[in-house]
């Protein structure tokens, strides 16, 4: 019983017992075992997107700067479908094949949240899906707006 108690009670403290909404799939992907997001409230969990294209691929210089561009792009188009924008994005993750890309991706990434970016951390990986040489991945808050 004093259990229960206690858990009621830590309950309506935070507040999130009828706050939490089951998670809502955004574009599952065909024949693959993910979508590229998942909504819980009025948060948005986004998978890593890749920038390769036989465009990008074909580059000898700039690659990293094309691929994170085209990133970022298809990221602003989605995030208008769902009625967001960069600013409500509170972290990103960013991979890079190769470190020494940083200041490439870093400049176009930078273009893409002028004022107030979210917190990010950025990794060297040994291999990106489809030999990409940048992938990114988001959370975004929907701020007051619905």
């Amino acid at each position: 019983m004093r259990r229960a108690v206690l858990l009621a009670a830590a309950a309506a403290l935070c507040g999130c017992a009828h706050h939490w909404r089951a998670p809502e799939a955004i574009h599952p992907q065909p024949n693959r075992p993910y979508s590229q997001a998942v909504r819980v409230g009025g948060t948005y969990y986004f998978a890593g997107k890749i920038g390769v294209t036989d465009s990008t691929r074909a580059l000898t210089t700039g690659r990293a700067a094309a691929e994170t561009r085209n990133i970022l792009e298809s990221f602003r188009a989605l995030f208008t479908e769902l009625g967001l924008t960069p600013a409500d994005v509170v972290q990103a993750t960013v991979y890079l094949a190769d470190i020494n890309d940083y200041d490439d991706m870093n400049h176009v990434y930078g273009e893409f949240f002028p004022a107030a970016p979210p917190a990010r951390e950025t990794v060297a990986v040994s291999g990106i899906v489809s030999g990409g040489r940048v992938e990114i991945s988001f959370i975004a808050v929907k701020h007051g707006r619905r």
